[in-house]
């Protein structure tokens, strides 16, 4: 029997809905800090530096996550969400990219201590493990779903960590190139080759003149390196760097088409690294996985290594 049969019988053996629920892979995303605080690395002010594409590295590797979920149905007002977890890596060797790692994990999200012992004795029956999550001791059907993604989230970096720690001590001295970041793998050994692409922008690290600058730079620039610490951070902690790169032309409806900020961790020396890791990038961005709809912001190894969760993931519902 099925994961999915086993639910529906163990909700409906125990007084529960069977759902026939769509297979979601994301769920709202509350804008938690549009605005933070940076100091500029790289001269006095943000500046648009051309960037020249470069090959990179010989056995650099790509590493992303998938997940996806589903309620498969509800005892009264409880929700039981289901969810499937992945990440893998590839590597590039000879201009070849292959399967380098891979992890996966399928659930259940409940939550907390709002299922009776019948309730929770047919959810265990269904053999897949149980996650509970903290959506609050009273019913509300918006919160409790963001509360079950919030779980879902978490698994998926942990999936993503797991893959981390077989890929970096094997292939020491090469880069990954994430799409979270690179602040999930900080306690990782080797997180100084971790290089964070990330396509979203709901955090603002730029002010004043600085911002136009970053936001409407060319194609093939980039922007001067800025700095930040976590916030609420020990004084001497962790420090992220930063820049944005422009990989293909902005449009007249996005101001932020093709514009990716990249993250690092442990640089000696900010600009160099960031001459050299944007001329890697700029290369990657092509060929266009045009099947994407972020296209514009996700450079092809990562659209490949996508295709490869997607595809063993296949019609799991």
């Amino acid at each position: 029997m099925t994961a999915r049969g086993r639910v529906r019988r163990a909700l409906e053996g125990a007084g529960g809905v069977w759902a026939r629920g769509a297979v979601h892979e994301a769920g709202p995303r509350p804008i938690a800090h549009p605005f933070g605080r940076s100091r500029i690395a790289e001269g006095d002010r943000v500046r648009a530096i051309p960037v020249a594409p470069a090959a990179p590295p010989d056995g650099i590797g790509f590493l992303a996550g998938l997940q996806r979920f589903v309620v498969d149905g509800h005892f009264g007002l409880v929700p039981v969400v289901r969810a499937r977890v992945s990440a893998a890596a590839l590597a590039r060797r000879d201009g070849t990219l292959a399967r380098a790692a891979a992890a996966e994990e399928e659930f259940l999200v409940v939550p907390a201590g709002r299922l009776d012992r019948d309730q929770r004795s047919a959810v265990a029956d269904t053999g897949l493990p149980v996650v509970e999550s903290e959506s609050g001791p009273e019913p509300h059907p918006l919160l409790d779903r963001w509360a079950a993604v919030r779980v879902i989230q978490g698994r998926r970096v942990a999936c993503e960590r797991r893959v981390a720690e077989e890929l970096l001590p094997e292939r020491e001295g090469t880069p990954l190139v994430v799409d979270q970041p690179p602040a999930a793998f900080a306690d990782l050994p080797g997180r100084g080759r971790v290089v964070g692409v990330l396509a979203r922008h709901e955090t603002l690290y730029l002010d004043g003149a600085d911002l136009p600058v970053a936001l409407t730079l060319p194609p093939g620039h980039r922007s001067s390196v800025f700095a930040w610490s976590p916030p609420g951070g020990r004084a001497g902690g962790d420090v992220t760097y930063s820049w944005y790169l422009r990989l293909w032309p902005g449009t007249d409806d996005d101001l932020l088409h093709g514009l990716v900020r990249v993250e690092r961790m442990d640089l000696a020396d900010p600009a160099a690294d960031a001459d050299r890791v944007s001329g890697w990038l700029l290369a990657d961005r092509a060929p266009i996985g045009a099947a994407d709809p972020a296209w514009d912001r996700r450079l092809y190894p990562l659209y490949e290594v996508d295709a490869y969760l997607r595809a063993h993931a296949g019609g799991w519902r």
